[in-house]
């Protein structure tokens, strides 16, 4: 029977197993930090390759609007238009009835479509903004991830009201009542850019001021 001050000998008896445990961790290890490597690399380039996209076409508005600007009205203009693409495909082509049954809700058509639009523009818009725009934040990823929830949540009630609106003022006008989808997005994106600058992506602040990075 063991007692606290008992010491096996363990190292001495099974040297070879332990050697191999030892071998088989460190090979772990490696494996594990060469996997976070390669991806941290790969976002890299993926990075990179975005940017210099975005910004071939920047020169001729380099007079009026700073890189970064530019970048951020590209990829959440990118995200926009992904957002309205999807949104008119579920309105035509998904959602065939003015009401949708989900089973445990119904939905209008209009308001089914802009779910569609808001699971795929979300996680997108999330990732451009983070990895590809606003990398000079060293806020931790969680506490991005919440804020930026807490944007959506009031992109999401602001867009409901304002599209519930206006389609209900317009509805004797189709082609502007599908028109106003736009214009509410346009709306809200100015709104999100000056939200995410200043609060889910912002710098920590250093001795009262900002601590700003080159990206």
């Amino acid at each position: 029977m063991q007692t606290p001050h008992t010491k096996v000998q363990t190292n001495k008896k099974y040297p070879i197993v332990i050697n191999m445990s030892l071998e088989i961790k460190n090979q772990g290890s490696f494996f594990v930090l060469k996997n976070y490597l390669c991806a941290k690399q790969h976002h890299l380039s993926m990075r990179q390759a975005i940017l210099a996209f975005i910004d071939f076409f920047y020169p001729p508005f380099k007079k009026f609007i700073s890189p970064h600007n530019f970048r951020y009205l590209a990829t959440g203009g990118g995200t926009l238009l992904l957002g309205i693409l999807s949104y008119y495909f579920a309105y035509f082509f998904i959602f065939k009835t003015e009401e949708v049954n989900f089973g445990i809700i119904v939905l209008q058509r209009e308001t089914a479509s802009l779910l569609v639009d808001y699971c795929i523009a979300i996680p997108t818009s999330f990732l451009l903004n983070k990895y590809v725009i606003f990398t000079h934040s060293e806020l931790k990823g969680r506490v991005q991830f919440f804020r930026f929830l807490n944007l959506q949540f009031i992109n999401i009630l602001a867009n409901y009201v304002l599209l519930k609106f206006l389609l209900e003022l317009l509805r004797d006008y189709p082609t502007l009542a599908m028109l106003s989808r736009i214009v509410v997005s346009v709306l809200m994106a100015l709104f999100s850019y000056l939200y995410q600058h200043y609060f889910t992506f912002s710098v920590k602040k250093v001795g009262g001021k900002k601590e700003v990075k080159k990206h």
